[in-house]
C-alpha cells in the first residue's frame, strides 16, 4: 500500500531532520575549524533554554552562580569576563522573549583550575562519570573564550523573524556576532543536504 506523510506532518519532519543536521554540522565541522583557525581549545553548543533565567533579572538576588552552572555541566569553569558576557547575551535573550538555537560557548583553556563541591552546584551531577574527582570535589580547568549567537533555520525560503533581527542586532552591537546556518533538503533518497553558514559581525 502506498502512503505519504500528511503535508504538516513532512514539514515537521524536514525539520528535525535539518535542526539535526546542522547540530552535527557544529559538532563536526564548524567545532574543529574554529578551534584550527582560532585557536581554541574547546567549541561546543550550550543549552538553548534560557527561560530558567527570567527570574534572576527581576530579583536583587542577581548572583553570576546562577550563569557558572551552564558552563559547568560541560565541565569548564569560566573567568568573569567570559562569564559577564555570557549572563548579559543571555539577558537580552530572556528580556526580548527570544530562544536562538543555541550560543556558541569558544574556549580556551588557562594554566589554572578550579575544585568545586558536589553539594554547592546541582549541575556538576550531570557530569560524566570520568570527569576528574578528588574526594568531594571535582576538578574544572577555568577558561576565559568568546561567544556566538547560533540560529538554525531550515528549507530554501528560510529567514528571520523581525523580532529576532531586532535581538540580534542587540547582541551585535554587544559583541557577540550571529552565525545563521541554513539547511535544504536536496534529496531525502541520496541522503543529500545543503549546509550554508553566514556569520553576522554587523547589524542585520
Amino acid at each position: 500500500m502506498e502512503y505519504r506523510f500528511r503535508p504538516l506532518e513532512y514539514n515537521s519532519l524536514k525539520g528535525t531532520i535539518g535542526e539535526h543536521l546542522a547540530r552535527s554540522f557544529i559538532r563536526n565541522q564548524l567545532a574543529s575549524k574554529l578551534i584550527k583557525e582560532e585557536g581554541w581549545n574547546h567549541v561546543l553548543l550550550s543549552n538553548n533554554y534560557y527561560k530558567h533565567h527570567a527570574w534572576t533579572w527581576n530579583t536583587k538576588l542577581f548572583s553570576f552562580d546562577n550563569f557558572r552552572e551552564d558552563f559547568i555541566v560541560h565541565g569548564f569553569y569560566p573567568q568573569m569576563k567570559l562569564l559577564a558576557k555570557y549572563a548579559s547575551a543571555v539577558g537580552v535573550l530572556v528580556q526580548n522573549h527570544c530562544t536562538p538555537d543555541g550560543l556558541l560557548l569558544k574556549l580556551r583553556e588557562t594554566s589554572r583550575t578550579k575544585r568545586l563541591k558536589e553539594s554547592a552546584y546541582p549541575s556538576i551531577r550531570m557530569l560524566r562519570k570520568d570527569s576528574q574527582k578528588h574526594g568531594k570535589y571535582f576538578e574544572f580547568p577555568i577558561v576565559d573564550g568568546d561567544l556566538e549567537v547560533i540560529e538554525i533555520k531550515c528549507g530554501r525560503n528560510a529567514k528571520l523573524m523581525n523580532k529576532q533581527k531586532k535581538t540580534y542586532n542587540n547582541l551585535i552591537a554587544k559583541g557577540i556576532p550571529l552565525r545563521l546556518i541554513k539547511v535544504r533538503i536536496v534529496s531525502f533518497d541520496l541522503n543529500r543536504f545543503l549546509v550554508e553558514e553566514h556569520k553576522y559581525e554587523r547589524f542585520i
